[in-house]
């Protein structure tokens, strides 16, 4: 453990919290540790850069072994984009992942472009005094190093980024925008004042990470065609790793961090918001998600339980929006209302699933990344709902260890990416679906699907 350069401090900015553990090269995280940044909703949309690095500073000064680093790397949100002055100050809020605010070009694939675009025709006086756009990850590194990169990790992948022709569509100066790195690359070093600032020794290697998303796939080992994580957080996506892209506007499909193979998804945007959502409009914000669970797995299956609906446009998004309970009666509870929602969110992963694979895609287990994956009774459920099982990692926080996969290969220590996680992720756990519960669960699912149909068809008038 005290051996100098034995570990790797890895950084993952989510969208409520910033985590950070120092990676060993067996893939065991020391000092694993989060400290929140999202204290409301309505912060999303007027979201301080500062507290990142707030949160960054927090959490370096209580990892006790931050003087034995040897490399920082940093996963993050996106596409989030702040924009920075001349002298690497913020200007104004973040531009989040989950802003739907941006000024869109038909035909452009940069998720990023359009935001800088809306700043630049709703706030022209602010947009004058930017000299940079970084994304959420990169800004970090930028402010441990002073050097401003943009982590792509193919050049396939870059038009979803930006590219100097996407750039020119949006009529702006391709100088606002960092050069491309690919993660493992070194971006720097610990600038002498970024050392006093964070506690970290000055001199030691910044790593390229890169996006969450794409780090958790490396912390999954879904590096070979034929294996799906579920990264589940405030968001979740059900990635399947795939030889080929898919071509269906329910799914995106986007190249992988391994180069040659894709990363074919089905996004849920709101899983874990409308967890935490009913946490609090039912009081148990300070119970832990095993015990609430626990309240709405034991009722039996013949119970009555009221329909759930997260929105009244499912698709690509699944966002929580505009939603719904149908069949709600003075006889439903807090442990019944529960209940609809957790098996509405089981319904999703379930779609997203039966999506990629009438796309096929052989879906034969799920790796289960993020805070969803540490909760034990939901892993049980969600294999029982989906039918296939879950696989947890010795590291739940699986952007961590793809960090460290990233950085370790950086370093030297593995030949490839693959190479890296391969050897780094462990599994720890597997929940194996019961089939008597998966085929209760299978005739509800059915009936959800048409219930949702029916209301979706009724109420038309009311989707947009």
């Amino acid at each position: 453990m005290d051996n100098p350069g034995k570990y790797l401090l890895c950084i993952d900015v989510g969208t409520s919290s910033v985590k950070a553990a120092c990676v060993d090269q067996e893939g065991r995280a020391e000092g694993l540790s989060r400290e929140p940044v999202l204290f409301a909703e309505h912060e999303l949309l007027a979201f301080p850069p500062g507290r990142w690095t707030e949160a960054m500073r927090s959490l370096i000064a209580r990892m006790p072994m931050r003087g034995l680093v040897a490399g920082v790397i940093v996963s993050g949100n996106g596409p989030t984009l702040v924009p920075l002055d001349g002298d690497g100050h913020e200007i104004g809020p973040a531009l989040m992942w989950v802003d739907n605010r941006a000024h869109r070009i038909d035909g452009q694939p940069s998720f990023f472009l359009p935001k800088a675009a809306w700043m630049r025709d709703t706030d022209p006086a602010s947009f004058e005094r930017v000299r940079t756009f970084i994304s959420c990850p990169e800004y970090l590194g930028f402010v441990l190093t002073g050097n401003a990169v943009t982590v792509t990790p193919s050049a396939d992948f870059s038009p979803y980024i930006w590219t100097n022709e996407g750039i020119d569509a949006y009529r702006m100066d391709r100088g606002l925008f960092p050069p491309f790195v690919h993660p493992g690359d070194m971006t720097g070093t610990v600038s002498l004042q970024a050392s006093a600032t964070y506690g970290l020794p000055a001199g030691i290697p910044v790593f390229a990470g890169g996006s969450d998303f794409l780090m958790s796939l490396l912390g999954t080992a879904t590096v070979v065609p034929g294996r799906t994580c579920d990264r589940a957080g405030t968001s979740e996506g059900i990635n399947a790793c795939s030889s080929h892209p898919i071509s269906d506007r329910r799914l995106r499909s986007l190249p992988h961090v391994i180069p040659g193979l894709f990363n074919n998804a089905g996004i849920l945007t709101s899983t874990g918001r409308m967890f935490e959502w009913f946490r609090g409009i039912s009081g148990q914000t300070h119970v832990n998600y095993d015990m609430m669970l626990r309240d709405v797995v034991h009722l039996e299956h013949g119970r009555d339980i009221p329909w759930f609906f997260p929105t009244l446009r499912p698709g690509e998004t699944w966002e929580f929006s505009r939603g719904m309970f149908i069949g709600l009666g003075p006889m439903h509870g807090r442990e019944e209302m529960g209940r609809a929602v957790v098996e509405s969110i089981g319904y999703s992963v379930r779609e997203a699933i039966e999506l990629l694979e009438e796309n096929g895609e052989d879906i034969s287990d799920l790796r289960a990344s993020g805070g969803q994956a540490k909760n034990v009774v939901w892993n049980q459920m969600k294999a029982n709902i989906v039918g296939k099982p879950i696989l947890v990692p010795r590291v739940e926080d699986a952007e961590l260890v793809g960090n460290a996969a990233a950085g370790f290969f950086g370093l030297g220590a593995y030949q490839s990416l693959a190479e890296a996680a391969e050897t780094l992720v462990h599994i720890k756990a597997e929940y194996l679906p019961d089939t008597e519960e998966h085929n209760r669960f299978t005739a509800r699912y059915q009936e959800y699907l048409h219930v949702y149909q029916k209301l979706r068809e009724g109420l038309r008038g009311l989707q947009q």
